[in-house]
């Protein structure tokens, strides 16, 4: 879920004989990305990453698996593990208490998978995800 490509175009900047490569389902995201990285964003989705196995030294997924129902979350895990050599990170929407839930509720409009910090780590356990995550809260 890379939208217009500006956190591509920041690692490019810092570390400009990086290939970088980023994926996302809205053509408008994509037909409007940054110039200098918009070749390298493909259109797809998480479920079936366009990707070999073991392509990337490093795979981000940052505020985009909450976009997919929960039934889609362990084939995107899977696909996440299956193009990373090793590398990955995870940071995804959650929350802690009913107030945070109502406020991901209002400011996530696109959120279909609610979880708890427990649940996300069950699903993550589940689909033998490897990497790194963090969560975001709406307090």
């Amino acid at each position: 879920g890379c939208g217009k490509g500006f956190l591509l175009y920041e690692f490019k900047l810092l570390f400009p004989e990086i290939e970088v490569y980023g994926l996302d389902i809205s053509k408008y995201a994509i037909s409007n990305a940054k110039e200098e990285v918009k070749s390298s964003i493909i259109y797809g989705n998480a479920n079936s990453l366009p990707w070999e196995d073991n392509t990337f030294d490093l795979v981000i997924s940052i505020n985009t698996l909450h976009c997919l129902h929960n039934y889609d979350l362990i084939k995107a895990l899977n696909e996440i593990e299956r193009v990373s050599k090793k590398n990955k990170y995870i940071c995804v929407e959650s929350y802690r208490n009913e107030e945070e839930k109502a406020n991901l509720l209002y400011w996530q409009v696109s959120c279909e998978a609610f979880n708890t910090p427990l649940e996300w780590q069950w699903w993550f356990e589940l689909s033998k995800y490897t990497g790194d995550y963090s969560f975001i809260y709406f307090e």
